[in-house]
């Protein structure tokens, strides 16, 4: 009876040691889970960390490639510039736009900023031996009105309707208020050799000589063979205008008109 008590008792302890040892175990395996569960959720943390950080870095990179790669004009100019004002057809001289005049040689008149570097341009070229001859400088605004208008009735007489005679004039004469003599900004110059107005005035040697050097004097040749699409004026190998000497080299080194100027210092303002 005694032995059967204590081999009962051995085997209760037996279960019991059993039992703890699972007991154990399965503390031992969720404390173990846990950690593991813990280490991954770390590591993923981490990863995210590490990929939120590659992610900034990037986007900081691109910042920095943004603020490196933003161009800068390569002119100190603005389109505000006094001497860049653009008038076209689609820009008119603006509304309270006043000019100072000062006469030059003949009776013309241009903006008074200008006619100390006209004169001095006309002067060399007179050395040169050539004859320059201003023939159209400043124009009010009612003298512009009457060449235009003269110009739509010559078409007119040619069988154009009203309104084509009015398109295919503003290709030579600009509107009222949107011409550059109306500014004093511009000159008119022909050989005093040949006066007459087309494209065999570029075959004189003064516009061969202007061509090549108004640039050193501050002076564009405003309306080019190549850029009609552009200007939207006929070729005129005599009609300079005055937008300063670092302005003019530029555009001359960039083969720009004017239109195209503005545009390229509008995409830095």
């Amino acid at each position: 009876m005694k032995n059967k008590k204590e081999k009962k008792k051995k085997l209760n302890i037996r279960i019991l040691s059993v039992s703890s040892f699972v007991i154990v175990i399965a503390i031992t395996l969720t404390i173990v889970s846990n950690i593991k569960e813990k280490e991954i959720i770390k590591e993923a943390e981490e990863k995210t960390l590490e990929t939120f950080a590659s992610i900034t870095n990037e986007n900081e990179n691109n910042e920095e490639i943004i603020v490196v790669e933003k161009k800068q004009p390569e002119i100190n100019s603005k389109t505000t510039d006094w001497n860049l004002i653009l008038v076209n057809k689609e820009n008119p001289i603006p509304e309270n736009y006043q000019v100072e005049l000062k006469n030059i040689e003949y009776s013309h008149k241009v903006d008074s900023r200008i006619a100390d570097s006209l004169s001095q341009m006309l002067q060399d070229a007179r050395k040169q031996g050539l004859k320059p001859y201003i023939c159209s400088s400043y124009r009010t605004i009612n003298t512009q009105t009457t060449l235009y208008n003269r110009k739509v009735n010559q078409y007119k007489r040619q069988g154009y309707t009203s309104e084509n005679a009015k398109i295919e004039a503003s290709y030579w004469v600009t509107l009222p208020r949107t011409s550059e003599h109306e500014m004093g900004m511009a000159v008119d110059i022909v050989s005093r050799n040949y006066q007459i107005l087309d494209e065999k005035q570029e075959e004189t040697q003064v516009q061969k000589w202007l061509i090549e050097h108004c640039t050193d004097y501050g002076f564009i040749l405003r309306y080019p063979t190549d850029k009609k699409e552009i200007t939207k004026i006929n070729y005129e190998p005599w009609h300079y205008r005055y937008v300063g000497v670092e302005n003019a080299k530029f555009m001359k080194e960039k083969n720009f008109c004017l239109e195209e100027f503005i545009a390229y210092l509008k995409d830095f303002e």
